[in-house]
């Protein structure tokens, strides 16, 4: 029997975020599309991992780079010519997002964006297509014309400012566990309650952070201080809710 060779993309992740990365790595597990090759959370194994494996991909987050990140944009591009770099970002500010393009990113998406809009972009980039928002091709016409105006345009809020949605102490616990990659079935055996009032809570964490899936929830954990565990100590009450 013949063996095909795996036509999946090849990805290479570089995220800061070990929650982040753990919900990319169940996301990306036996896709159909996308093939995860390797991942790291330091700029420097990112050079290293890019020249060995040579991704066709490379889903890098901002903020592995610090204030560095177009200047390690353009060197990773220089090491690695063949892959193509897709920049993850939770911030929030045009100009970031236009100095990132312009460093010569192919893409550009937010980390708060849908995991199947993540992988849409992955697969465009990958034909050749450039991914990045609306904003961004505004700023990119004004400056055509006019060099300063992207400039003087007023950055929005960075994630730094971000106001998180109020969780209850429960909520805030189930969703830590969440992000810990337990399943419903292992929160409930934990906390010592059905696996319903589990479901029921997490449905509610969902609405209130804005997602549908787990692996949405663990990209956006870094957002709201990792869904800490709540600082009071007592029994799990389904009940306690915050309007």
């Amino acid at each position: 029997m013949i063996e095909h060779p795996d036509s999946r993309i090849r990805i290479l992740v570089a995220e800061s975020f070990e929650l982040v990365r753990l919900g990319l790595r169940s996301l990306f597990e036996n896709h159909t599309n996308v093939n995860l090759i390797a991942e790291t959370n330091k700029i420097g194994d990112l050079f290293y991992l890019a020249e060995q494996h040579k991704p066709d991909i490379i889903l890098m987050d901002l903020h592995l780079s610090g204030n560095s990140y177009a200047e390690h944009i353009a060197l990773l591009m220089r090491t690695c010519p063949q892959s193509k770099i897709l920049a993850f970002s939770d911030y929030n500010n045009e100009q970031t997002h236009l100095k990132t393009f312009r460093s010569g990113v192919a893409g550009v998406i937010k980390k708060g964006h849908s995991t199947d809009l993540l992988i849409k972009a992955i697969i465009a980039i990958h034909k050749g297509h450039l991914w990045f928002d609306r904003n961004i091709t505004k700023l990119l016409w004004q400056a055509q014309f006019d060099p300063d105006s992207a400039v003087e345009i007023k950055p929005q809020t960075d994630a730094s400012t971000f106001q998180q949605p109020r969780l209850s102490d429960s909520e805030r616990h189930v969703a830590h566990l969440a992000c810990k990659g337990l399943s419903a079935k292992e929160i409930s055996a934990k906390l010592s309650v059905t696996d319903k009032t589990v479901r029921n809570q997490l449905s509610i964490i969902y609405r209130k952070i804005g997602v549908k899936k787990q692996i949405e929830l663990c990209l956006k954990a870094h957002l709201y201080n990792y869904f800490e565990e709540s600082h009071k100590v007592g029994i799990f009450n389904p009940e306690n809710n915050e309007s």
